[in-house]
């Protein structure tokens, strides 16, 4: 009797990538490396629906992912990431997060100004890009990639790193190197 091959996982990284690419270009190579399938728009390995935008795009790709891998740099960018997150959060995908550490700093540091005293967000805004954290889009990202202000057994862990690959990796490496153990995993959740 043949055993049947596994598909490879699909997981979907997303993440800002100007300022980043060599973090990234790292990172999908280790995913890769450990035998998934990665689906990132700055690999080019996200399917460009015909007739729609690169945005609708990268929505779309949300769905035709296994887990969910998102990066939050202190650039926000486009807002397409941040959209993908959305999509992620809405459609309960199985995700997981990496947090740069100046911006979970910054949202220590601006909540006071982002939050009124109910947790409800203001209309505070920075004034002008620095070269810390060029928008507050990137706290609001990482509240919703965390569930920040959900019950805790409804959060989700967001890793916080200083550097990629010297810190960030060694979460990478824990989360996805034992694919065997991540696929049960996954499968864990699909039956739950």
């Amino acid at each position: 009797m043949t055993k049947k091959k596994k598909d490879k996982i699909k997981i979907m990284v997303s993440s800002t990538v100007y300022h980043f690419k060599s973090d990234l270009d790292q990172l999908c190579s280790t995913l890769i490396g450990f035998g998934y399938e990665v689906i990132c728009s700055h690999l080019g390995t996200v399917y460009p629906v015909p007739g729609k935008s690169p945005e609708e795009s990268c929505i779309a790709a949300v769905a035709d992912c296994d887990f969910f891998f998102g990066i939050i740099f202190p650039m926000y960018g486009s807002g397409i990431t941040h959209k993908e997150f959305q999509e992620a959060v809405r459609l309960n995908k199985p995700r997981g997060f990496l947090a740069h550490h100046d911006v979970a700093f910054a949202k220590q540091l601006l909540k006071q100004f982002m939050f009124d005293d109910k947790g409800v967000r203001t209309n505070f805004k920075l004034d002008k890009k620095t070269p810390v954290i060029d928008d507050l889009g990137v706290i609001d990202m990482y509240n919703l990639a965390t569930g920040d202000g959900l019950p805790m057994k409804e959060r989700l862990w967001a890793q916080e790193f200083h550097k990629y690959p010297l810190d960030g990796a060694i979460f990478v490496d824990s989360l996805f190197k034992n694919e065997a153990r991540f696929r049960a995993d996954l499968e864990k959740l699909k039956g739950s």
